[in-house]
């Protein structure tokens, strides 16, 4: 047993091992394949046993008996597992898992940090709080179906001694479609995000946003890295500024440049400064066009602006 569960160690994380029933006999067998951001894993003990590693902390688990019966629970949900019904275990949740004496398992080991960089690139935006899948998977149907075959395909192509999936470029992309595939197959706290259904932007993540653009308007901000900042998915954060701010947040950040450079011009020294400098200050490069809008919402150009001023003080 301690060897056994020493072995299932260096691959997944410590965890406890207990056999059921008396005189237990281990016929235990593992198989593994790492990878960069996955390592995938054939597990059987031959013995009815109870495995809880807890919590997982560093990776996901997708567990896919191939044979038996497995019962896993993780925080509030338990799945009976069979080949037609998978689990996927998440970081956050403590896992128990119970396996009957014929089980052999698939155990697909993802790391956490490649499932969230890659979920924020999907949302383009950070990650509120820690994924949690739904526990369980059907995978004879829709979305799950077709991953779960292409998972297949793959694990049973790393086998072959001339698979394609010998090259690292081939591994990488593997991964890719593993980590993207599982995140739209499997319902998850970020699925409404991920499907356009995404919830209303609180007014202290917006406010964020503006800050971020009232206090540096200078900064080469975009509508990604306001939604990164604020933890909010592009989509959501440009239809909050449409909703409560009626604008988007690129014409926000003009309207508050162009008042920076008003007011700049409005104190400055014609002979100490020009028009095209103050506007590169904050922010406005294209000057042809940065003087239209100007124009259009002070009624005059920044030239008149700035010799206005300068004529009042001579």
């Amino acid at each position: 047993m301690d060897e056994t569960r020493d072995q299932v160690e260096k691959i997944f994380c410590p965890h406890r091992m207990d056999v059921v029933g008396p005189n237990p006999e281990l016929n235990a067998r593992m198989h593994c394949r790492r990878m960069r951001n996955i390592a995938v894993t054939y597990v059987s003990y031959g013995w009815d046993v109870r495995v809880n590693p807890g919590h997982l902390e560093n990776f996901f688990a997708i567990l896919a008996p191939t044979a038996g019966r497995g019962t896993f629970q993780s925080g509030f949900e338990q799945v009976q597992a069979s080949p037609e019904r998978i689990a996927v275990a998440s970081p956050t949740e403590p896992l128990h898992m119970r396996l009957s004496n014929d089980c052999g398992q698939l155990v697909i080991r993802v790391e956490r940090a490649a499932v969230e960089a890659r979920l924020s690139e999907m949302i383009d935006g950070a990650l509120r709080e820690p994924i949690r899948f739904q526990l369980g998977m059907d995978v004879t149907a829709g979305y799950a179906r077709s991953w779960f075959d292409q998972l297949s395909c793959g694990v049973k192509d790393l086998g072959r001694p001339e698979s394609l999936l010998a090259h690292p470029l081939a591994i990488e992309q593997f991964e890719q479609n593993v980590i993207t595939g599982l995140l739209l197959a499997q319902p998850h706290n970020y699925t409404a995000m991920l499907n356009g259904d995404d919830r209303p932007v609180p007014s202290r993540l917006l406010g964020i946003a503006v800050d971020l653009m009232e206090g540096h308007p200078e900064w080469a901000h975009t509508p990604s890295s306001l939604a990164r900042q604020a933890g909010v998915s592009v989509r959501a954060l440009q239809k909050a500024f449409r909703e409560q701010l009626d604008s988007s947040p690129s014409e926000y950040l003009r309207g508050v440049r162009l008042q920076r450079v008003h007011d700049e011009l409005c104190a400055a020294q014609a002979d100490v400064t020009t028009v095209g400098e103050i506007a590169s200050k904050w922010g406005m490069a294209h000057h042809g066009r940065f003087a239209a809008v100007y124009r259009e919402r002070f009624g005059e150009s920044p030239k008149q602006t700035l010799s206005r001023q300068h004529a009042r003080r001579g």
